[in-house]
């Protein structure tokens, strides 16, 4: 009996130390040698009897863009045991040069912290070779290792532009060997610039060095924002190739490699590109300048030319022409002595013909001739700098003739109220008295017992005093709990608390400022809502979103002046007047009302 017992502690004695060591984390890089312009696959492997393992907490990679490959898992179960694996994949691309450390990977579970190895990474020039001991990533060559089978390559039809000039971006992904997924495209980084994709994609095939490669073409047009030496960033496409195993020798069934092979994922990145941006000159420039670039035409169409008093006229200004048609600026009016005037809509249309970026906007002010006769619209004044002929160019619109007839009460428009024969209530007062004709029951009634403030205060009050206590705490319990519905609930109150930012900021004579807070108070507020991240959200999605959600012409024509306007006065070195802000502000508080009326989800 004792030997029995002693035989089972000894059988289960090495299964039980096994068990203490639940969980284990692995760090790998595919390579510990790479150039400056190239990238290392980091690789974190977690392992542990448990099918939900934790995701790890990743060492500091600053000195590194990363980009995430996804991860793969893998189960067993061996006499009951479960054992997965969990594995995360990660691209590093250097940003300098040096012999860099990277501190383990950790992971918590049950109270317990695990952490992984740490590695070594060195970055060298881009002449200078890697150690001849280390590979290049996996699939990036043949099976011979001389030529690519994928690469990646940028450039700009231009080195040097002005500010708002286009620059065109050619991004070209080459490709010899067969792809088993459709390619997953990152567009560079473009910080500093306005963007717009030419045209669709294009497809075609290239012979180089002998070996013939499809090619896919993207174009994209960018406009610089500001002045100096700007970076467009690299470009990357990652794609599922074959994976090529060797032949096996004296193996009949070798022949069969080329049949299972089995597809792995390979990211290419291009260069990124350095261009110069110039200021536009100063010598020449008009004293209103909007900061428009390109070649353009204006014109003035009114709707009508004979009007009655205090009836609108509504003119069309039409600008045509190649530029970024987006920061083409409303026309400058002012006030008119004989006119009031509206701003009524405004619309805009790209195109993009052999490469070159342009369009139409147009903008509809609203004239109200305020007396009769012949009157004059005068004319609107536009600037703009052509950079192919390195000059300012000032455009005027015709000025417009209206025949205006006097109105039925007299050649004013403010005609003042005139007095009737036998009216009772003056024409300035406020409100009206009636006079109650019915003297109603004068008999006094006792008042019910449940109505009565001793019996609120005795029964009612602490009944309700304990629902509030206890609907609040459910509130706390919810708002701890759910994030998307604490950010949903705080909305408002954040929107508010940048608005008055916004105001603070209106009177500090910093446009920029004021601008990116109005556009953080609106994206992180229809961000709150729907419980998503704002940094990723443009312009183009705020509105769609808003517009999927019910907003009306109104609101929608609001929002996009607004945030154009916002863009325009981030980007564009023109001058912003205290009007332009303070109707920006209002315009933002009426669109943040707008919104709390909608459902937005």
């Amino acid at each position: 009996m004792r030997y029995g017992l002693l035989f089972i502690i000894i059988c289960i004695l090495p299964t039980f130390l096994f068990a203490q060591d639940e969980f284990s984390v692995a760090m790998s890089l595919s390579r510990d040698v790479i150039s400056i312009d190239d990238h290392v696959y980091l690789t974190i492997t977690i392992s542990g009897p448990s099918q939900n393992l934790p995701k790890p907490e990743l060492p500091n990679l600053s000195l590194f863009d990363t980009y995430s490959q996804g991860t793969s898992t893998n189960i067993s179960i061996v006499n009951g045991r479960v054992e997965s694996s969990l594995t995360y994949n990660y691209v590093l691309q250097p940003r300098q040069e040096g012999t860099f450390i990277i501190k383990p990977a950790a992971i918590a579970y049950n109270q317990k912290r695990y952490e992984s190895n740490e590695v070594t990474l060195k970055v060298v020039g881009s002449g200078d070779k890697t150690s001849p001991g280390t590979t290049q990533p996996p699939a990036t060559t043949t099976v011979t290792g001389d030529t690519k089978e994928l690469f990646l390559t940028a450039e700009v039809n231009k080195k040097t532009a002005y500010v708002n000039e286009q620059i065109t971006l050619t991004v070209k992904f080459f490709y010899s060997s067969k792809l088993y997924s459709q390619p997953d495209y990152t567009a560079p980084q473009t910080t500093d610039f306005w963007s717009e994709v030419i045209e669709p994609q294009k497809t075609y095939t290239q012979v180089i060095n002998g070996r013939r490669y499809g090619v896919v073409e993207i174009n994209t047009a960018l406009f610089p924002t500001r002045s100096g030496d700007l970076t467009i960033g690299p470009a990357m496409v990652t794609a599922t190739i074959p994976s090529r195993r060797q032949a096996r020798q004296n193996d009949p069934f070798s022949m069969f490699d080329d049949f299972f092979a089995q597809g792995e994922n390979v990211t290419v990145r291009s260069r990124s590109v350095d261009v110069k941006v110039l200021p536009l000159p100063s010598e020449n420039k008009p004293a209103n300048f909007s900061g428009t670039v390109g070649d353009y035409k204006i014109s003035a169409t009114p709707d009508k030319t004979t009007v009655d008093v205090n009836q609108p006229v509504t003119i069309t200004y039409k600008f045509s022409g190649t530029g970024n048609i987006k920061t083409v600026a409303e026309p400058a009016i002012g006030d008119l002595k004989d006119f009031r005037v509206y701003r009524a809509s405004s619309s805009e249309k790209v195109s993009k013909l052999d490469g070159i970026v342009g369009g139409t906007k147009i903008f509809e002010e609203v004239y109200m001739p305020k007396r009769a006769g012949k009157l004059t619209i005068p004319p609107v004044e536009f600037n703009y700098f052509d950079p192919r002929t390195r000059k300012y160019n000032v455009l005027t619109t015709r000025p417009v003739e209206l025949t205006v007839q006097a109105a039925s009460g007299g050649d004013i428009a403010e005609i003042p109220l005139r007095r009737v024969a036998g009216r009772v209530v003056d024409p300035n007062a406020k409100d009206i008295r009636f006079i109650k004709t019915d003297y109603g029951d004068l008999v006094k009634k006792k008042s019910l017992i449940l109505f009565r403030p001793s019996y609120l205060i005795v029964n009612i009050i602490p009944a309700l005093v304990l629902a509030v206590v206890w609907m609040s705490s459910l509130r706390r319990e919810k708002l701890a709990s759910d994030i998307g519905y604490a950010r949903a609930r705080r909305a408002k109150k954040m929107a508010k608390k940048r608005l008055t930012e916004a105001s603070r900021l209106s009177q500090s004579q910093q446009p920029a400022k004021f601008y990116a807070e109005i556009r953080s108070a609106i994206f992180s507020y229809v961000a709150d809502k729907l419980n998503v991240s704002s940094y990723g959200m443009t312009s183009d999605k705020l509105l769609d979103i808003i517009g999927n959600a019910g907003a009306d012409e109104e609101l929608m024509r609001s929002a996009t002046g607004l945030l154009r306007t916002a863009d325009f006065a981030q980007y564009s070195s023109a001058e912003v007047t205290r009007e332009q802000i303070a109707e920006s502000l209002n315009t933002a508080e009426r669109i943040m009302v707008r919104l709390e009326e909608m459902k937005i989800a």
